[in-house]
């Protein structure tokens, strides 16, 4: 019900002058954090679509990861193929060898046997010739005539060829020995050979067995990155839960302030006087008694000494008094939680990129050591590609002991901030769930007032 301007007294228009004034204020203080709040709940979209926009790449990542493992299994089972062809390889070399071996000593034993028989050959024909010459000596002695005849060019010639002969005899037996002197030393040369590929074999083997040792540690650590990674993601779902729960209590501080406001407004309409009064003094009386209150209430309300000092006089205003006060230390109290864990949500968010980009340089070298392996090993490698390739596998192993200790650093952060932000927001709902209790006795006791 509305009065003429007429019926009002000047004190009670300067009142309600000033109440009017305060509620613009107020009404604009709350634009400006209704401005406020639409900016920051477009902030907080875009912090959402960015992070949408990082969990795809994450899963891009995975996806990358998992081809990465696909690639090791394949190399991991060519290596095994290799390795396999190189025991059956180094097996048949021990048996060649061992054949080879078998026929060297039996070659040797020839070649003994040979020699002795050559020897004996030498000392019977010795013996042979010593015993023509004796004989003929003595022919020649008791017949002179036989003298003669050995004495004629002839006879000679035919002595000559004869001697030749025996001479030439023992030859073929030379040229044998020599042709097996010459074949043992090409055995011999062929079983240092083998010896030579054996133990080559034997280093590639070694190193073959190496590197699948080493990819298989690899492979151990690229799972263990691969579960950091996937416990990140959950971290950041989380963190994406603790942005909705503070849109939540943005939108509900608006809620209580418009609910804080609403007894205010509706307070002048609820004590008008009722129709048939003709007197001017309870109109007055009526007028101005809620008017008076609502409008120190109103006007004095950014203050917390001038609510105290107050909410002494009346109890409606105490109690709404003390909701104002309460909302005011529950907002400050979660303003200030908030920006502790958005500033902890960056510096997470910091850390998992520095984690990324070491995952993504150890990937990348893990790939590097593949194309390595993964080149056909020759057999005329030499000690110094084994030496480098040990050089570079203590490197790739400095830098996985780093990026293992940085990942145990983050955790353990990580463990020992998670409780504080549970808690935290434990007790940010426990005071939300309680000013709706608050309200709600509010609302029930102007009711019952009405």
């Amino acid at each position: 019900m509305f009065f003429p301007l007429s019926a009002l007294s000047p004190p009670d228009l300067h009142l309600a002058a000033e109440l009017g004034k305060t509620l613009l204020e107020r009404n604009k203080e709350l634009e400006e954090s209704l401005q406020q709040m639409y900016s920051t709940n477009e902030e907080q979209v875009q912090e959402i679509e960015y992070l949408t926009k990082q969990l795809d790449t994450l899963r891009h990542v995975n996806e990358q990861h998992a081809k990465v493992y696909e690639q090791l299994d394949l190399a991991a089972r060519d290596l095994e193929l290799t390795n396999q062809k190189l025991v059956l390889e180094s097996k048949a070399a021990q048996q060649k060898i061992h054949g080879l071996s078998e026929t060297i000593e039996r070659l040797q034993t020839q070649v003994e046997e040979l020699q002795a028989q050559v020897e004996q050959l030498r000392g019977l024909e010795q013996l042979r010739v010593r015993r023509e010459k004796r004989e003929r000596r003595r022919t020649i002695h008791t017949f002179p005539c036989l003298k003669e005849l050995c004495t004629s060019p002839r006879c000679e010639d035919a002595f000559r060829l004869h001697s030749s002969s025996l001479e030439l005899g023992p030859r073929p037996l030379e040229q044998e020995n020599e042709r097996l002197q010459t074949l043992v030393g090409v055995l011999r040369s062929q079983v240092s050979q083998e010896r030579q590929r054996k133990e080559r074999a034997e280093r590639e083997y070694a190193a073959v067995l190496q590197e699948y040792s080493e990819l298989e540690r690899q492979l151990c650590e690229m799972e263990g990155c691969r579960l950091r990674v996937q416990e990140l993601e959950a971290e950041l779902l989380e963190l994406q839960q603790m942005k909705q729960a503070k849109t939540y209590l943005l939108g509900r501080e608006d809620h209580l302030a418009e609910a804080l406001l609403a007894p205010l407004t509706q307070a002048p309409e609820a004590d008008d006087p009722q129709p048939g009064s003709g007197d001017d003094s309870g109109t007055q009386d009526g007028v101005s008694s809620p008017a008076a209150s609502p409008g120190h209430v109103v006007r004095k309300s950014c203050s917390d000494t001038a609510l105290n000092a107050i909410v002494a006089k009346d109890p409606a205003s105490r109690l709404a008094g003390n909701l104002t006060l309460h909302a005011n230390s529950v907002r400050k109290r979660g303003m200030s939680i908030l920006r502790e864990v958005d500033e902890q949500y960056h510096a997470l968010l910091e850390k998992y990129e520095e984690l990324l980009s070491k995952c993504r340089q150890h990937r990348a070298g893990v790939r590097h050591a593949g194309v390595q392996t993964s080149r056909p090993i020759s057999r005329d490698s030499s000690w110094r590609d084994l030496r480098g390739g040990d050089e570079g596998q203590g490197e790739a192993k400095a830098g996985e002991k780093s990026l293992s200790q940085h990942v145990e650093a983050v955790d353990k952060r990580l463990e020992q901030s998670q409780p504080e932000y549970k808690a935290l927001f434990k007790e940010i709902f426990s005071r939300i769930q309680k000013t709706k209790a608050d309200i709600n006795a509010t609302k029930v006791k102007t009711h019952s007032s009405k």
